[in-house]
C-alpha cells in the first residue's frame, strides 16, 4: 500500500511538471515581450542557409517511408519522450525521481532562455517543401533554440541509458531519432539540437550535484 501511494505521488508530480510547460506557454505572450530576437545574428552561422535547409527537407520528403517515419516521431516526440520514459522508469522509484527532477530543470532552463532571447524555426524563416502545422498558443514560434523536443529526448535517453530492459532498446532508438527528425523535417536547426544536448547534460549535472 505504501509503495502504491509513493508511486501515485510520483505520477501526480510528473503530470504537474508536464502541465507546467503548458502554463508557461500560455503566459509567454506576456513574458516574451522582452525576449530579444537574435535571428539575424544566428543566420550568420554555418548550416543555416536556405539552400542547405531546402535540400535537406527536399531529400527527406522525396523518401516517402522515411518522411512518414520522421513525421510520426516528431509529432509524438514532446509528450512521447516524457510519458514513455517516465512509464518505463516507474518500477524504479529512484530512477523516476531523478527523471522528474531533470525534467523540471530542463523546463526551468528553457523558460529562462526563451524569456531572454529567441529565434525562429527554419520553416518559419524559409519556404520549405513540407507541410507544417500552424503555431498555436501552446507552441509559440519562439520556442526553437534550444529545441524543447530534443532537450527532453536527450535527458530521457541519458537517464535511462543504463537500464537493461528489452523495452528500453526500442525507447532508446525512438529517443535517438527525435533530434534526427527535427532536423530532417526543418522543424529545428542543427544548432538547436546541439544546444539541447548541452542543456540536457547541464541539467543532469545539476541534478546529480543536488543529490550529493
Amino acid at each position: 500500500m505504501l509503495m502504491e501511494t509513493e508511486r501515485l505521488k510520483l505520477i501526480i508530480t510528473f503530470i504537474l511538471i508536464y502541465l507546467s510547460w503548458d502554463a508557461y506557454a500560455l503566459a509567454y505572450p506576456f513574458i516574451g515581450q522582452w525576449s530579444v530576437n537574435t535571428l539575424p545574428y544566428f543566420l550568420r552561422l554555418p548550416l543555416t542557409s536556405y539552400s542547405f535547409e531546402y535540400s535537406l527537407v527536399s531529400w527527406t520528403v522525396s523518401h516517402q517511408c522515411l518522411h512518414t517515419l520522421m513525421r510520426l516521431i516528431y509529432n509524438s516526440s514532446f509528450s512521447g519522450s516524457m510519458f514513455l520514459t517516465f512509464l518505463c522508469s516507474l518500477p524504479d522509484k529512484g530512477l523516476s525521481k531523478r527523471l522528474i527532477r531533470r525534467y523540471l530543470l530542463i523546463f526551468l532552463i528553457l523558460a529562462v532562455s526563451f524569456a531572454l532571447f529567441h529565434i525562429y524555426a527554419p520553416h518559419y524563416v524559409y519556404h520549405l517543401p513540407e507541410r507544417y502545422m500552424p503555431n498555436n498558443i501552446l507552441t509559440p514560434p519562439q520556442f526553437v533554440f534550444p529545441s524543447p523536443h530534443c532537450a527532453i529526448a536527450f535527458v530521457s535517453l541519458l537517464t535511462i541509458w543504463e537500464k537493461r530492459n528489452p523495452l528500453m532498446i526500442f525507447l532508446r532508438v525512438y529517443l535517438l531519432l527525435v533530434p534526427v527528425s527535427t532536423v530532417l523535417l526543418g522543424e529545428h536547426w542543427i544548432w538547436d539540437v546541439i544546444a539541447a544536448l548541452f542543456i540536457a547534460l547541464f541539467a543532469i549535472k545539476i541534478e546529480m550535484g543536488l543529490r550529493h
